[in-house]
């Protein structure tokens, strides 16, 4: 497994312009994901986007794109806002819970979007000061070639000191 130093500086490579290099990267660390060809479109504090293709691999006997391939996509984006936001050396990143909602069947390829507020942020900080740990949860909202939403997703994440883990 990839330290926390290494996602750092892959974020790092990501947020001074060239997302590109991060999405392969990101590719060969999580392997699940590559098949579907997931790429970063934006990465910032303030929130992240990916870029589902329309491809075979991603459809479904509809010919549209699948639902898992939706659910990935809009888990992926909210894990990299968890990865950016928080340093992996000192934190355990875990996530327990997804539900999606889907609108409507998808036109063409999807887009995957989703952020952390400052004051969620502050809440989630507050929680790591006086506890080790943290649970919340973040939403990413998916939408198609048309610009439509096809589909919300709420991913429940749990953040841990590593002091608090015990087994590592």
């Amino acid at each position: 497994m990839i330290g926390g130093g290494v996602y750092r500086w892959a974020i790092n490579l990501a947020l001074s312009g060239k997302p590109w290099i991060f999405s392969r990267l990101m590719q060969e660390v999580i392997p699940f994901n590559r098949s579907h060809g997931i790429s970063v479109v934006e990465l910032s504090p303030s929130g992240c986007k990916v870029y589902l293709p329309e491809k075979y691999r991603n459809k479904n006997h509809l010919r549209t794109m699948h639902a898992c391939a939706i659910a990935t996509a809009a888990e992926y984006v909210s894990g990299l806002n968890v990865v950016q936001a928080f340093d992996m050396e000192n934190y355990r990143l875990i996530m327990s819970r997804i539900e999606v909602d889907y609108v409507r069947r998808p036109n063409g390829f999807c887009t995957a979007e989703s952020g952390i507020s400052e004051s969620q942020m502050s809440q989630i900080n507050s929680e790591l000061d006086t506890e080790g740990v943290s649970k919340f949860s973040l939403v990413s909202n998916v939408t198609d070639s048309k610009n439509e939403t096809v589909a919300f997703a709420t991913i429940h994440w749990q953040v841990k000191a590593w002091q608090k883990v015990r087994v590592k």
